[in-house]
């Protein structure tokens, strides 16, 4: 896969060491930060990759579960990282759990619990309608393969009975049904308790509902974003950042993320929007 232009800004932040000097002005306030990166599914093309990035991750960063953050159990020296899954492929147990276990690696698997156990028709229907992907998924999750997932030590996280972008619902009921039903069943099939939340589609506000007051209802702890950035001990835990990452990513354009480049471009971009904002009605006067 092709380095896209949008990522261009990206790695040249990388390459001048934005994220060495980032991370070492870290390192030297002994404060320590944590970065969550996202996979989704792992296709043919990408597995190479997805196996090349988790030993980036294991050679250059900590690796930390969902619990060891919560815990405060984060390294100083090094930048933390979480791994992460959304919706519920079945590449996790093929391609992802092997590599994952073979680097002794934790990682969360936020899960949908309606993709579970469908015919192939009705996982496509489902990845096409609910999850928006169009792409040749490698199948959904049954049960079983849930459980053996937590059985092996990773952590079995919430995404939704539908994958359903929660900004979009108004109904209180439904939201908390949604929520909560999903994190019912999960709990039944692993047979313990849940605690950490994933939004579909990134959707963590809604103009309507405090979401973050239903997941508290529901029960979770903690809740991740698709919003980039570092977390710390300030970060809110129902507002968690985490990287759009993925499998097929080029390993540069990976690397570059995981280790906080986007972060420049984001600034970037935000000196560029109020440099517009106070050029623009200057401009404006003098016509």
């Amino acid at each position: 896969m092709r380095i896209r232009r949008q990522d261009l800004a990206l790695m040249l932040f990388y390459y001048i060491g934005y994220p060495k000097i980032r991370n070492l002005l870290s390192k030297c306030r002994r404060k320590p930060v944590a970065r969550f990166v996202t996979f989704h599914d792992i296709p043919p093309e990408g597995e190479e990759t997805f196996r090349q990035a988790l030993r980036f991750l294991k050679q250059r960063t900590n690796v930390v579960s969902l619990d060891d953050y919560f815990a405060g159990r984060l390294c100083s020296d090094k930048v933390n990282v979480v791994v992460t899954f959304d919706d519920g492929y079945k590449s996790w147990i093929s391609k992802a759990a092997p590599a994952l276990r073979k680097l002794n690696m934790p990682a969360t698997f936020f899960i949908s619990s309606g993709f579970l156990g469908l015919s192939k028709e009705k996982e496509h229907e489902f990845a096409e309608l609910r999850l928006k992907n169009k792409h040749n998924i490698s199948g959904g999750l049954t049960e079983e393969n849930v459980r053996e997932l937590a059985e092996e030590g990773f952590t079995i996280g919430g995404h939704t009975c539908n994958h359903i972008s929660l900004a979009d619902i108004h109904d209180r009921t439904e939201l908390l049904r949604e929520i909560t039903i999903d994190k019912q069943k999960l709990e039944s099939i692993i047979s313990e308790e849940i605690h950490y939340f994933s939004y579909p589609f990134g959707a963590c506000r809604n103009a309507n509902n405090d979401l973050i007051g239903i997941l508290e209802e529901a029960g979770y702890r903690g809740a991740v974003t698709t919003v980039a950035g570092f977390n710390t001990t300030s970060t809110n835990r129902h507002l968690l950042h985490r990287e759009l990452t993925g499998a097929p990513m080029p390993l540069c354009v990976f690397k570059a993320r995981a280790l906080g480049a986007y972060d420049a471009v984001s600034s970037l971009k935000r000196l560029i929007r109020i440099g517009c904002v106070i050029v623009r009605p200057t401009l404006t006067s003098l016509i």
